[in-house]
């Protein structure tokens, strides 16, 4: 019988962790800090011209698959996120903001505010989105915790900082491009615990 060289054993073993805890550490770096280069921006919205695209490389399809976004392809659908005020700092709960806008070049098109969980907002206030069959010409949205007195709202409640308002056209017409001035524009009402 022969001996087993435990010396051996234990530097094999050593290595495969090592590996392991590579792979799956650069596997998340790159998946982390690759958002920053995922994004391109329009005004205050962020999107991907790789999302739903077929030239899409594999940290692409990694990144669109973790952050929960179902991309349908890039000419039935164009998807465009806002995660930060005017002033960079994260959208809160605790902020009222007014969303600004008017009709997009579009079939359809709606703004769906999601958690800092990327899930819809736990709150059963069933105001979770607003779209184009609502909002005609030119329109504005109150995002808050609490409706007040808007016509239209997006409610906060429950979503924590951190959440993020989800723009999705679908069937844009042909040859259109977003420009700052066509997307809907963010601004802070008040936030709760600022100075009057």
């Amino acid at each position: 019988m022969r001996a087993v060289d435990i010396g051996g054993v234990a530097a094999w073993v050593a290595a495969i962790v090592i590996g392991l805890a590579f792979g799956v550490a650069s596997a998340w770096g790159a998946l982390e800090f690759g958002r920053a280069s995922f994004a391109d921006s329009v005004g205050q919205w962020s999107y991907s011209r790789a999302a739903g695209s077929r030239t899409a490389d594999p940290y692409t399809r990694a990144i669109v698959a973790r952050e929960g976004l179902l991309a349908l392809n890039a000419r039935e659908a164009q998807y465009f996120s806002l995660t930060r005020d005017a002033s960079g700092a994260p959208l809160r709960e605790s902020c009222i903001y007014e969303l600004a806008g008017d009709d997009l070049a579009a079939r359809w098109w709606s703004v769906t505010l999601y958690a800092s969980d990327n899930f819809l907002a736990q709150n059963g206030d069933h105001a979770e989105a607003v779209d184009s069959t609502r909002l005609q010409g030119p329109w504005r949205v109150r995002v808050a915790p609490v409706r007040g007195e808007a016509a239209y709202w997006l409610s906060s409640r429950a979503a924590a900082r951190g959440f993020v308002l989800m723009l999705r056209v679908y069937n844009a017409d042909d040859g259109w491009r977003p420009t700052d001035s066509e997307l809907p524009r963010l601004a802070t009402v008040s936030c709760a615990g600022d100075a009057p």
